[in-house]
């Protein structure tokens, strides 16, 4: 009986997490197109449809890649690993339950290694093209990740800290148990990892050289890339929804859902910050990454004060 109820529990997590890794993988176009129609709703424009962004993958998916004569083998490699490592974050981020087969691999450090892995590939291939503007892109983001990666690490340790694990999956049981204090340490890592996502969704110029078939591959992962930074933020602010360990059909659906509010309300509110502030152009780019570094820091700081108090 025993072996029977693992076995069962083994495939309901790995039938969660091929649900989940699909689920992420269709969505994240979607989620770009509603960023860019609540964008344009608030612009007193009309939007773009939800289907645009699959039928411009399908039709760039068509059309070969056009590389230099003196391309290297990083800029033939450099889209399917932006995109491969891209996928890999995504599944291990959890977003309508947990109990996941990957769980155990959902570890922040990793997830933000990954992220980071996704974008430096491409960053590396437009330093390697060795035109003006793919060079200047590419330099724009190594300087902003002069101020992403500090703040990063420092939310990770906040985090860490807080939950005495780095782990995503046990992270987002104990806030969803109340068990993350001090809250307001736990709110300004989060808000530091908002701001982040704010600031990434901006256009980085990277995917200058890039097009064809590459090109669908490097939108894509960019998609992936901020719908998994919105499940972080959605899972480690308001985890309500979310189907515990061992749940059934119905707390699935209740966590699809709940994740889909949650990621809809906070690409709505990612829409307005960016009309409110007249859209995040590269000069206000370190500002914004600047600011969650000081969220970070007072993070860190409540959290060390809170343990030294105890």
């Amino acid at each position: 009986m025993l072996l029977g109820g693992r076995i069962v529990t083994d495939l309901a997590a790995i039938l969660a997490q091929i649900i989940h890794s699909a689920l992420m993988l269709a969505a994240a176009p979607v989620v770009t197109a509603l960023r860019e129609g609540f964008a344009a709703r608030l612009a007193g424009r009309t939007g773009p449809d939800l289907r645009q962004p699959w039928r411009d993958l399908r039709r760039l998916a068509r059309k070969h890649p056009a590389l230099a004569e003196t391309a290297t083998p990083l800029s033939r490699t450099a889209p399917v690993a932006c995109f491969a490592t891209a996928v890999v974050a995504a599944a291990l981020v959890p977003s309508f339950t947990l109990g996941m087969a990957f769980d155990g691999f959902s570890d922040l450090l990793v997830v933000a290694g990954l992220l980071a892995t996704s974008r430096i590939v491409v960053a590396l291939a437009a330093l390697e093209a060795g035109t003006a503007p793919a060079g200047l892109a590419a330099g724009r983001a190594a300087r902003l990740a002069c101020l992403a990666e500090p703040t990063l690490y420092l939310a990770i340790l906040a985090f860490g800290a807080l939950g005495g694990t780095t782990n995503l999956a046990s992270l987002f049981w104990l806030q969803l148990q109340g068990m993350l204090q001090p809250v307001a340490a736990g709110i300004l890592a989060v808000a530091a990892l908002a701001l982040m996502a704010l600031a990434g969704c901006a256009e980085t110029g990277l995917t200058t050289e890039v097009s064809g078939a590459d090109l669908a591959l490097v939108q894509l992962a960019e998609a992936l890339r901020h719908l998994t930074w919105l499940s972080l933020v959605a899972g480690l602010l308001f985890p309500l929804g979310m189907a515990e360990p061992g749940g059934g059909a119905l707390a699935w659906i209740v966590g699809l859902i709940a994740w889909g509010a949650k990621v809809l309300v906070a690409t709505a509110c990612l829409a307005a910050l960016r009309a409110s502030f007249g859209g995040i152009r590269p000069s206000r780019r370190p500002l914004a990454l600047g600011i969650a570094a000081i969220l970070g820091v007072l993070a860190a700081m409540l959290v060390l004060a809170s343990a030294v108090a105890a």
